[in-house]
């Protein structure tokens, strides 16, 4: 009977701390999350003046060049979001640099709100954009994260639909300037 009751208290007690381990990973998670950075939800009037051309069917190859700021770029993937709702981002920020472009925002991953934040290199490929994910800071497991980090890749490839190519972007501290043409 001593054993029994020995046994009990050794898996009590493993209980009790793998409990433990659980609410401080979820305390963690939960106090990450940081008051949401709010934009306007406009599209830049260059890109509706764009979509508006390419809507109307009178292109034939023109080129185009679009000039956003990171306030800019916050504002029309606010507005783009909101028309998605699928999507489960929200609330944007963008930090644009020469070398890369940050940003982060909050997503809903398995229900939860969390705050995500990346750094990312983009470059031009047959024009098309090229992402590379140089930082991924997530607060969630490693599993999570891969899948995440595969739908991102997945929407990219995306751009392949797009009805423009890219043929240059300039990174300049705080804006990008971005030409093509209209397939």
């Amino acid at each position: 009977m001593k054993l029994r009751i020995r046994k009990l208290g050794m898996n009590s007690f493993i209980a009790v701390i793998l409990v433990a381990a659980n609410l401080f990973t979820w305390g963690r998670l939960l106090s990450a999350s940081v008051e949401p950075y709010i934009v306007e939800p406009l599209c830049d009037p260059e890109i509706v003046e764009l979509l508006a051309y390419i809507h109307s069917g009178e292109h034939s190859g023109e080129m185009w060049e679009i000039t956003l700021t990171e306030l800019e770029a916050e504002q029309t993937i606010t507005w783009y979001l909101q028309r998605y709702p699928q999507i489960p981002f929200a609330h944007p920020h963008v930090e644009i640099t020469p070398e890369d472009v940050g940003g982060g925002g909050d997503a809903t991953i398995a229900g939860l709100r969390v705050h995500v934040g990346t750094k990312t290199r983009i470059t031009l490929k047959d024009g098309l954009p090229q992402i590379k994910i140089l930082e991924l800071s997530l607060p969630v497991p490693g599993p999570i994260r891969q899948a995440l980090e595969t739908e991102i890749q997945r929407q990219l490839r995306r751009a392949d639909s797009l009805p423009v190519r890219f043929t240059e972007a300039i990174w300049r501290a705080g804006e990008v300037t971005v030409r093509g043409y209209i397939r």
